[in-house]
């Protein structure tokens, strides 16, 4: 498990021969067990982790759980994409918070999806088969904003390879106590606080490591 900050991508570049790649998210939203037959695909923002509505003025039987899903499509790019037979050096999925209420550290974890859904349709009722170990955690602080990023790497080679359905991912906070944690989504007007899969990629030209 990890937990990486704004400056994840340091430890990226130390290949030359890997080149970059970003795909923007294919679908996405966020799902709330207090609301366990509505969908919230259209919404600008991601949500995870449990939200306890404040005791005044209304108090109201909340601890409603949030989960996330995100979808990128690594053939979506008509002049951009990771040629065939090629070698993945990195994959991580960037996330820019917007609301932080956690009283302490918290993991935030990215778990695999194994059945398709449907941003517009998809509720908490019906959300998604997932592997429950996640691909990888990361560490939410209090007061923390910014960027945070998951290592996707084993996940997107499964992508890329066809050996690993594509269904996307689901997002996963602390359900236990209130901390909700809010993410931008592509629906935001602000393409520069989008989620995003970024991916280095280098030929088979160059020896494997």
């Amino acid at each position: 498990m990890s937990a990486r900050r704004d400056n994840f991508s340091e430890g990226y570049h130390h290949d030359h021969r890997c080149t970059e790649i970003c795909f923007f998210p294919k679908q996405e939203a966020y799902i709330a067990e207090f609301y366990p037959d509505t969908n919230f695909g259209a919404v600008p923002f991601l949500y995870v982790s449990q939200y306890d509505c404040p005791p005044v003025p209304d108090p109201c039987p909340c601890r409603d759980d949030y989960r996330s899903l995100v979808q990128f499509d690594l053939c979506s790019l008509c002049c951009n994409f990771i040629p065939p037979n090629s070698k993945i050096c990195f994959a991580y999925l960037v996330l820019s918070i917007y609301r932080n209420e956690v009283p302490y550290d918290i993991q935030v974890c990215a778990h695999r999806v194994l059945q398709p859904w449907k941003e517009f349709a998809v509720t908490w009722d019906d959300q998604p088969l997932f592997d429950p170990d996640p691909v990888d955690c990361v560490t939410v602080s209090p007061g923390e904003f910014g960027e945070i990023s998951f290592d996707v790497k084993d996940l997107v080679e499964g992508w890329y390879s066809g050996c690993i359905a594509n269904n996307g991912i689901l997002l996963i906070g602390n359900e236990e106590v209130n901390s909700l944690v809010g993410f931008y989504s592509s629906e935001y007007p602000d393409s520069r606080l989008w989620p995003r899969l970024v991916v280095g990629y280098k030929q088979h030209d160059y020896p494997c490591d």
